[in-house]
């Protein structure tokens, strides 16, 4: 697997660690809620500090063991009383021959959701680091009848023979899409190392 970095805001952009001990976990959690309390200029409220908790242990626990993510981000800015936006990557095999529709596979929705009731938008998006690949958006009616978003990143890259995927969800439309501009701008600033 490649390493996937970033020349984002390490002020705004956060690796979440989706491995090591649980209590390196919760060191970083801890730092995590400190750094929340830095970006917002407040002292987080108990409440605040335990849904945020909650909220990482459950979707640190989903990306590793349902999802098996290579990597995941989070995004700072969201208010510390919303739910926090964690991006993930993961990594697959190329798949030149049939790219692009490899390509819109890995970005668009699990086709199990009722075609009906979900909203899908894909389009052409450039990376300096990738070049072209496509962004999705979806939106869905969750199981309690809210509105859910996610957005989907995906790039092929034969070179490394690597197709790399960034997908991140949210139950807050508004916030999601208040926040596009700067996650656009994270997705611009990926690229692969070999870690060496």
């Amino acid at each position: 697997m490649m390493i996937v970095e970033t020349d984002s805001d390490p002020g705004l952009w956060f690796h979440m660690p989706l491995g090591g001990s649980k209590s390196e976990f919760t060191e970083w959690l801890d730092l995590q809620l400190d750094a929340s309390a830095m970006l917002h200029n407040r002292k987080l409220t108990w409440r605040e500090k335990r849904q945020m908790k909650k909220f990482l242990e459950g979707s640190a626990s989903m990306l590793r063991n349902r999802i098996e993510a290579d990597q995941a981000f989070l995004f700072g800015p969201i208010p510390p009383e919303a739910a926090p936006l964690v991006l993930f990557t993961k990594q697959f095999a190329c798949d030149e021959e049939h790219s692009a529709l490899h390509l819109s596979m890995l970005a668009e929705p699990d086709p199990t959701t009722a075609a009906a009731s979900q909203r899908v938008e894909t389009v052409p998006f450039v990376s300096p680091h990738f070049g072209e690949g496509l962004r999705c958006l979806r939106s869905w009616t969750g199981p309690d009848g809210g509105l859910m978003l996610s957005v989907a990143y995906a790039w092929n890259d034969p070179d490394r023979n690597i197709d790399l995927l960034l997908k991140g969800h949210y139950d807050d439309p508004a916030l999601l899409e208040a926040s596009f501009d700067a996650i656009d701008a994270f997705a611009r600033s990926l690229r692969l190392s070999d870690g060496r």
